[in-house]
């Protein structure tokens, strides 16, 4: 009988072993749903059956095993197998491959063969050809061929390496989606983040949730948005934040390209630079992370900071960029050319420049005294001045002053240089489209290279309005050095500080700890103060250049040289308007004080009249080219952001 018995389990183990040499599969379980596949039995070293109960019938197969169902590959050192339940345990260097597309290794596998369901542990590893995915603990839905992972997980990607604390692996679209203390390295790039979802075909990462990412010497703090690891390109939404060691940039919407450090921000844009102490706000912005320059458009405002009186600009368009950029600037700055004819529409002496095509500052104006520097004449000190307070005149309807033939401030002698003219052939028509940089270090001395480094210029076209507590301005374009504080205006600026209104050609204002310290009047030159509104009394000096000093934003002390002519109203010691006085003299001199000509002095080539205040000329009340124009000047800084 027991004989019988063993004689029988040997011609079983016999057909069994015949039967998985000859790849036939093994009977389909008894369930019926549609996606329960065949397990076939490709190879094994050594076959066992073994009956536990009526329920449970294990094959069990040892060394070398290799099993396949539909398209899916297993390879593992034993494998055991529940025919009833199309369960399988495998034990040993478990390898599966699914439909040639995704390889999966552990030491130890459960398989649920009727939902095809894998559970993997031990030095589980998952390859697609452009990643791998390392984890201790791994489920894995061959039917929508989806990995998890729930006790943290990485994914080398090239040179990009993620982890996570989960995470689901799709891979059909080999998409991954991480989950929890997201980390991610890269050679250029380093991200934080609580979930990401990341493609490791195309290597864009997906930010659905705030992100942290460091590039270079920034940091970006982000919600929304991609970046594309493999050309280093990114975009970013929901009012991202990048900064770095001297700047802090807003936005509801970023765009840039980290090869090129170029970029592009939108939508209530707010740009910091902490070095220097500026601020910009626009609604669009174009920047470069590499050399910290940017183009602002579309309502800029920029904010030249400090304690208690910052500096408002606005203009059409803003361009700011770091003094130690601006000698590789090509052109000039002081190029004015009507956009759409293409025909000169303003007169500018006062760049100098090396070359035959650019205009020059009249030598009379400058003292040349290297190929480096040129000072400007009138900044050389003055003389004190000696003539006494100008005096009431009631007696006498009209009064010729004595001409004065002192030599008092006489010119300091110039090198010759040819005098260079602005034509229009000598220039091209203005592309609206390019940003002209003025190289301001040829009209200053140059700076130290760690000066340059870290400060910055700002330039500003069309439309230009400044705003500041000591003085108000507006023109056509302005340029502003952080080396030196000098604001620098342009066709046909004005500037108001207190009661006064400046017009010229072009007007330099210089500034010492943020307020008006000394203003110059290049060609044409008019300063006006309304004395009384009702009665239309306007004091007046003009010249072709003038020369303006202050004394804590308040202005002191005004030269004027050239043809200088002044209108001055003569008040008596109750503050009431007795006379006008109109003088013409070569230089003309006055100081202020509490806003009001307390003294003046006319030197050379003096003559002019005194009429009473009842008997002023119509025609003489005003000088030539005069305009009063309060209505422009900003009154308040907010009025730069509408």
């Amino acid at each position: 009988m027991f004989f019988r018995l063993g004689l029988l389990c040997c011609v079983l183990f016999c057909v069994n072993v015949v039967t998985a040499q000859q790849k036939k599969p093994l009977p389909r379980p008894s369930q019926s749903s549609d996606t329960v596949r065949v397990v076939e039995i490709l190879k094994t070293n050594r076959f066992d059956f073994k009956t536990i109960d009526s329920a449970t019938q294990l094959q069990i197969l040892v060394g070398n095993v290799h099993i396949r169902q539909g398209g899916t590959l297993f390879w593992a050192d034993s494998v055991v197998y529940n025919e009833k339940t199309n369960f399988m345990q495998a034990y040993g260097n478990v390898h599966i491959n699914d439909a040639d597309s995704v390889n999966i290794y552990s030491q130890y596998l459960q398989y649920d063969g009727a939902k095809k369901l894998a559970t993997f542990r031990d030095k589980v590893k998952l390859s697609d050809g452009n990643s791998t995915l390392y984890t201790d603990e791994m489920d894995y839905d061959m039917n929508g061929k989806v990995g998890t992972y729930r006790n943290g997980g990485r994914i080398d990607s090239k040179q990009t390496t993620l982890y996570s604390r989960e995470g689901f692996y799709y891979a059909d679209i080999k998409d991954v989606y991480f989950v929890g203390d997201v980390k991610m390295s890269d050679p250029e790039v380093a991200l934080a983040s609580d979930s990401l979802l990341y493609n490791t075909g195309s290597q864009v990462a997906t930010f659905i949730a705030p992100t942290t990412i460091k590039s270079g010497n920034s940091v970006i703090n982000t919600r929304e948005g991609y970046y594309d690891l493999k050309f280093k390109k990114a975009k970013f939404g929901s009012r991202s934040r990048m900064q770095d060691s001297t700047s802090t940039m807003v936005a509801d919407d970023f765009a840039f390209d980290d090869k090129t450090g170029f970029g592009e921000a939108k939508g209530n844009v707010q740009y910091k630079d902490t070095a220097q102490g500026a601020l910009l706000f626009s609604n669009r912005v174009f920047f470069n992370k590499v050399k910290k320059n940017f183009l602002a458009t579309e309502k800029p405002v920029m904010i030249v900071v400090q304690n208690k009186d910052s500096v408002f600009i606005a203009a059409d368009t803003i361009y700011s960029g770091l003094m130690k950029d601006l000698a590789q600037m090509k052109n000039g700055y002081i190029r004015a050319f009507d956009t759409i004819t293409g025909t000169q529409i303003i007169k500018v002496d006062s760049v100098l420049k090396n070359d035959s095509t650019v205009a020059v500052i009249k030598q009379d104006s400058l003292l040349v005294t290297d190929s480096n520097s040129v000072v400007l004449k009138d900044s050389i000190p003055v003389a004190p001045v000696t003539d006494s307070i100008a005096k009431p005149v009631t007696e006498k309807p009209v009064i010729t002053a004595k001409k004065e033939n002192k030599k008092d401030n006489p010119p300091p002698p110039l090198r010759d240089k040819p005098k260079l003219e602005l034509t229009n052939d000598s220039i091209p028509a203005f592309d609206s489209s390019a940003v002209v940089l003025i190289d301001s270090s040829l009209i200053r001395k140059k700076r130290p290279k760690e000066e340059t480094d870290t400060l910055r210029f700002i330039t500003a076209f069309r439309n230009v309005r400044i705003y500041n507590d000591s003085l108000q301005a507006v023109g056509d374009s302005v340029f502003y050095s952080g080396v030196d504080s000098v604001f620098e205006m342009y066709h046909d600026p004005i500037v108001w500080s207190k009661g006064s209104q400046v017009t010229g050609d072009t007007i330099f204002v210089f500034t010492e700890n943020k307020k008006p310290k000394r203003l110059y009047v290049f060609e044409n030159g008019l300063m006006i103060q309304h004395v009384k509104e009702t009665a239309g009394f306007y004091n007046q000096i003009k010249g072709r250049t003038l020369n303006g000093y202050f004394i804590d934003g308040e202005l002191d002390f005004v030269k004027a040289k050239g043809t200088a002519e002044s209108i001055y109203y003569i008040q008596d010691d109750d503050s009431a308007y007795v006379g006008m006085t109109r003088m013409v003299a070569d230089m003309i001199d006055i100081h202020f004080k509490e806003r009001s000509p307390q003294k003046i002095k006319y030197s050379s080539s003096v003559k002019g009249t005194t009429y009473p205040i009842r008997q002023l000329p119509d025609d003489k009340k005003k000088l030539q080219n005069f305009k009063w124009l309060e209505s422009r000047r900003p009154k308040t800084k907010l009025e730069l952001f509408l």
